[in-house]
């Protein structure tokens, strides 16, 4: 939701505030476009591949929320996205409406322009009166959803060990109606067991309603003799995405909108880790993506920093390079972590996949009429990347 700058910033954002923010490591010099929070653990589910512990009870603290939206809006650029996740964010609606409307007025002191957006697992009857709320403050909503009934029973089950696929169901026409499809969107994990159904499983979730559709990837899980399956199943779901465009039929994978909306020039920064991939847990540690995808100990290897003692020096004043050995050996050094690695190959192919298909519908739509009118629908959806 663009919101108008105040003619001179409020003095919590202005030079000398943050120059000394970034003095203690609680501001930096980079660009943070996206900080995912985790504000709660608990949750109807027990997915398998998830291992936040839902019964710790763990809620963010109000002194956690100040000090990481802050933190977003602090860090250059103009347009930013605070993204809630849990746990179940819904089984703490309270919480959701004060950090959104807590964000939304510090925004506006930051002269920022803030995209909100909450991801849910639907396994819990979801108000219409809370969607109504975020549909008031603009929210993009995500559901997780790994495709047909099989394949998301297999991991995403409750505390009984009972699927959740059909609990999730009655939820999707009310999400439809009042967030709307544009910034509605599926999230498609994707496991090694069921890589070879990727594609049947992105079109299961058309069928349900979805247009906006993300791959995400699932780290820890043995990808090493399913990994060669990766990259042949992608380019069937991007073939077949082309193929719906050609008629008329508009479907996104979501990751592809990436670069609509970065500025000129910053494409190649959406590499560095703090630009796209900050995330913190209740307890207010920073990490790097895919922070719930790893256990307590390789989550401590994985620290980044927290809310309170801000980054470490080394992230304070350093500022990306591709070319440089700094930022090479950063995230080869983070990424080695056994806990976060599993699935970066993957993860990896499925970015530059999705990337080079948008560059090939922005060159088809110079002369393709289908490809010009999914270009520009693109365009008006990027935002929920």
């Amino acid at each position: 939701m663009a919101v108008p700058a105040s003619p001179d910033l409020d003095a919590a954002y202005g030079p000398a505030e943050l120059a000394r923010l970034r003095g203690l490591g609680l501001a930096t010099n980079k660009e943070i476009r996206r900080f995912k929070v985790a504000i709660n653990t608990a949750c109807p589910l027990r997915c398998e591949y998830c291992f936040i512990d839902k019964d710790s009870g763990e809620v963010i603290s109000w002194d956690h929320v100040t000090g990481l939206v802050r933190f977003l809006l602090s860090s250059p650029g103009k347009v930013k996205k605070l993204l809630l996740y849990g746990g179940e964010p819904f089984l703490n609606f309270p919480l959701v409406r004060e950090i959104a409307l807590y964000a939304r007025a510090e925004a506006v002191k930051a002269g920022k322009d803030l995209d909100l957006s909450i991801c849910t697992s639907a396994a819990l009857p979801l108000k219409r009166e809370w969607l109504q709320f975020l549909s008031d403050q603009r929210f993009f909503l995500s559901v997780s959803m790994d495709g047909d009934e099989e394949t998301h029973d297999a991991h995403r089950r409750d505390k009984k060990d009972a699927g959740s696929w059909k609990k999730m169901i009655p939820n999707l026409p009310t999400v439809f109606e009042t967030i709307g499809k544009r910034r509605s969107m599926a999230i498609q994990c994707v496991h090694p067991e069921n890589v070879e159904k990727m594609l049947d499983n992105y079109k299961t979730l058309v069928g349900l309603g979805f247009e906006n559709i993300e791959i995400e990837v699932i780290h820890g899980f043995g990808w090493k003799d399913k990994k060669h399956l990766f990259r042949p199943m992608m380019q069937k779901t991007l073939d077949w995405v082309w193929d719906e465009a050609q008629h008329g039929r508009l479907r996104f994978v979501v990751c592809s909108l990436v670069p609509l909306m970065l500025k000129e020039g910053i494409v190649l920064e959406d590499w560095c880790p703090f630009h796209s991939s900050m995330e913190t847990y209740p307890d207010g540690n920073f990490s790097f993506y895919p922070f719930a995808f790893v256990d307590w100990e390789g989550r401590k290897r994985s620290k980044v920093g927290d809310v309170v003692a801000g980054v470490p020096k080394r992230y304070r004043d350093c500022t990306f390079d591709l070319s440089s050995d700094t930022c090479k050996n950063c995230t080869s050094d983070y990424y080695r972590n056994p806990a976060v690695n599993e699935g970066n190959d993957p993860y990896r192919w499925r970015t530059e996949m999705a990337r080079a298909f948008m560059d090939r519908v922005a060159l088809a739509s110079r002369t393709d009429p289908a490809m010009k009118e999914y270009l520009k629908e693109a365009l008006i959806r990027c935002r929920i990347s």
